[in-house]
């Protein structure tokens, strides 16, 4: 079995049937959703605890979605700015019309 990986950040796009079968799937209660093909597992002895390390999040990524920064880090880049004291300022400017 070959493994695959991703990075939060960089994920493939979502074809139309995956977005249609997740589209289906979230009107379904938990009952409804076969499982049959997904065996339960019963035996956790060789289960190394630890062994899956969880995804660091930074503030940044916690407050604002991945594409958005993206978007700043990419116009940041073309201006020579800095991307947080662009967000900074859009965000100030918002509250500051609204």
């Amino acid at each position: 079995m070959n493994k695959v990986s991703y990075h939060i950040d960089k994920l493939p796009p979502l074809t139309a049937k995956q977005q249609a079968d997740l589209e289906y799937l979230a009107t379904l209660s938990d009952d409804d959703i076969d499982l049959s093909d997904i065996p339960e597992i019963t035996d956790w002895s060789g289960a190394i605890r630890g062994s899956i390390k969880p995804q660091t999040l930074t503030t940044e990524a916690s407050v604002i979605s991945p594409s958005i920064l993206a978007k700043f880090k990419d116009r940041a880049k073309q201006t020579g700015g800095n991307y947080q004291d662009m967000i900074n300022d859009a965000l100030e400017e918002y509250l500051t019309d609204h």
